[in-house]
């Protein structure tokens, strides 16, 4: 299955440095039997990190989420939590997770030079190694934190865009890969996210390869049974952050779980992929956000201008 087309698919890229490596060949002068090895040099290495580091200071655990949020969760974490919330709660899951910043996820926004927060971040949990630059195909296996990423056992995102200090979640996806030996059934998945999330209005498959099933609301709360209108038009969300994604006012809560099973035996599930967004919220708030933005520009050439009055009558023609 095709993932569904939308005006911007997230990307992230890492683009490792080079590091050059100088031989020096060392020549006997003015004798005639060979030269002695020379013997190493006297200095210690410096040991790489056993994981990865983002330069973070510790996360507040005690941060609780606010139970007069309406609506389902995505591992505990809600729609309409406040960004700095969102991201103390997702670290304090993991205490040795990852987490990049994503700058853009409204395009085209023009700032004015206000300096607004990364409208989302990712949280990786898994097994890395030092990054090798030997081969390209070494480099091209490094990724995020300067690691090369083995095994990716858990990937949580949350896009969270806004005016500083008023960003709230209006998108979450969590990302689960199993090893062999800990691959659940996915018979065992499927009644579990019905229980967690009810009946989907749209299930799909694909024989031996993956399962996908939805839930999609209108604007106003309503599920959209499969045949009625505006159905299709609202099942535009990936299961995988990193997929594309479309939005639209005319939707509202949506959800999108992808179970993909495992190639040697299509019992069991090599992956569980859920997203979660409300489109009408993300939708009005792409819309609002430059209104916002445009006015805290405004607001200061006001300011500048009413300066601007005092210093003129310093001025002398």
């Amino acid at each position: 299955m095709k993932p569904p087309t939308g005006p911007r698919p997230e990307t992230m890229t890492s683009l490792p440095t080079l590091s050059l490596v100088i031989a020096v060949l060392l020549t006997a002068c003015g004798k005639s039997e060979p030269p002695k090895p020379a013997l190493p040099a006297r200095t210690t290495a410096a040991k790489a990190p056993d994981k990865p580091g983002d330069g973070l200071p510790p996360p507040d655990c005690s941060v609780k989420v606010d139970p007069a949020l309406p609506g389902p969760d995505v591992v505990g974490l809600k729609l309409g939590m406040p960004r700095e919330d969102a991201l103390n709660f997702t670290r304090c899951l993991h205490k040795d997770a990852f987490v990049s910043f994503e700058g853009t996820w409204i395009q085209g926004l023009r700032t004015y030079g206000i300096k607004i927060a990364p409208q989302a971040f990712s949280a990786h949990v898994g097994e890395t190694r030092p990054c090798k630059y030997s081969t390209m195909d070494e480099m091209n296996k490094c990724g995020v934190g300067n690691r090369a990423w083995t095994f990716v056992a858990e990937k949580i995102t949350v896009v969270s865009p806004g005016v500083p200090g008023r960003e709230k979640v209006l998108g979450i996806w969590r990302e689960q890969h199993f090893k062999p030996g800990e691959m659940p059934t996915a018979d065992t998945l499927l009644p579990a996210l019905v229980q967690k999330y009810g009946q989907p209005q749209f299930t799909q498959q694909q024989p031996n390869q993956w399962m996908r099933l939805d839930w999609v609301q209108d604007a106003a709360g309503t599920p959209l049974a499969q045949g009625t209108r505006g159905y299709g038009s609202c099942r535009t969300i990936s299961a995988r952050a990193g997929d594309s994604h479309s939005w639209s006012d005319a939707c509202g809560l949506t959800i999108t779980a992808m179970i993909v099973l495992s190639r040697e035996n299509p019992l069991l599930a090599q992956e569980l992929n859920v997203g979660l967004m409300d489109q009408a919220a993300l939708y009005r708030t792409g819309r609002s956000l430059q209104a916002e933005l445009q006015a805290m520009e405004q607001q200061r050439r006001q300011q500048e201008a009413e300066q601007g009055k005092g210093a003129a009558a310093n001025v002398k023609l």
